[in-house]
């Protein structure tokens, strides 16, 4: 019964996913090629397969926003008893995934199925956010995340525009085997620090 509390509890849980999530996702949009290849990239995994999957990895980025953002959407009908329509948006999201997985694999090859999760991710989103319309202002973003949330995005893409500058001048470490980690581990620091240091300013 506790309609404003329950309110500034959505909002508050989408503006803390979001400042987590979108820059972790414009991170794996920006680098993901070092990301992969000092992760992955040994014995068999050649420089090809990392190209291939730091292309999967930057699609799968771009839905880590949602991936999160449904989970502070769904307890909005979860606490009014109401499973179905969380039920019925998966389902639309389900289909969704299936028609572009399969549906674009003939075309565009491997990436589909990332695509597919990708956009099914945001489906949902955007299905249990419509739904949400219904329920007397509990799903509506407020002034504080209205506010925030262009903040954050361009904190992140800042962070996003100097990992990626710092990637190309570091390449040369990520070439050598004994320098990789430390490499990685610095570009990692470096855009924790700039994000935060932004979003600070900002």
């Amino acid at each position: 019964g506790d309609d404003a509390g329950g309110r500034d509890a959505f909002n508050r849980a989408c503006e803390i996913s979001l400042a987590l999530t979108v820059p972790a996702a414009v991170a794996l949009v920006a680098i993901p090629v070092p990301l992969v290849s000092v992760l992955f990239e040994r014995g068999a995994f050649g420089p090809e397969d990392t190209a291939a999957t730091a292309l999967a990895v930057a699609i799968y980025g771009l839905g880590l926003p949602a991936f999160v953002l449904q989970k502070a959407l769904q307890p909005l009908f979860f606490a009014r008893a109401d499973t179905r329509t969380p039920f019925r948006s998966a389902l639309w999201a389900m289909v969704a995934n299936a028609v572009i997985a399969v549906g674009l694999a003939p075309v565009i090859g491997f990436t589909a199925a990332a695509w597919g999760t990708t956009l099914a991710g945001w489906t949902l989103v955007a299905h249990l956010s419509w739904q949400a319309r219904g329920l007397d202002g509990a799903g509506r973003a407020d002034a504080r995340l209205r506010r925030r949330l262009p903040r954050i995005v361009l904190a992140a893409l800042l962070m996003g525009a100097v990992l990626a500058v710092a990637a190309r001048l570091a390449a040369p470490l990520f070439e050598t085997q004994n320098l990789r980690v430390l490499a990685l581990a610095g570009l990692v620091s470096l855009g924790i620090a700039v994000y935060f240091a932004l979003a600070h300013i900002l």
